[in-house]
């Protein structure tokens, strides 16, 4: 009974070396992306589109637009942390997504919420380094698309 009990304090302690739990801040990424000439609600339609491509998942959702203001925002799903097991649910990391236009310009903020992962663990899926590579993409992303003239003729 002591030698299994030794067996697996070992494997324990083999499997959890190296992990250190690590919790993320909470740092607004923002850009603004100047389209001359480009009208207010024509901006509001690229970044709405936009949105729509970029919100993928089931689990990103567009919580509020207001084409009056020029404003949309949403809770968008970057990446599932770990999946769910015996031990507990599926832990998830989201941003919150704010888009404000105006005549000849846009502005986006991207919020990843704090998360926390087991850094070094193999069933850790998603960390830091991958919620910053994700930000930047969807800011290159959403420049990209607001820039974009559309092709009017179908």
């Amino acid at each position: 009974m002591r030698k299994i009990i030794l067996i697996m304090l070992v494997g324990i302690s083999i499997f959890t070396q190296g992990c250190t739990m690590v919790t993320t801040e909470s740092v607004p990424s923002e850009r603004v992306v100047e389209v001359d000439g480009a009208e207010k609600d024509t901006l509001y339609v690229r970044a709405n589109n936009w949105m729509v491509d970029a919100f993928n998942n089931a689990d990103s959702v567009v919580q509020f637009t207001d084409k009056e203001s020029g404003t949309i925002s949403g809770r968008y799903l970057l990446g599932t942390v770990s999946n769910a097991s015996e031990y507990g649910p599926a832990r998830r990391a989201y941003a919150t997504i704010k888009v404000r236009v105006k005549d000849g310009a846009s502005k986006i903020t991207v919020t990843p919420e704090s998360f926390t992962y087991a850094k070094g663990n193999i069933y850790t899926l998603y960390t830091e380094e991958d919620a910053k590579r994700d930000v930047d993409a969807l800011l290159f992303s959403f420049e990209t698309a607001m820039k974009k003239s559309e092709d009017d003729e179908w």
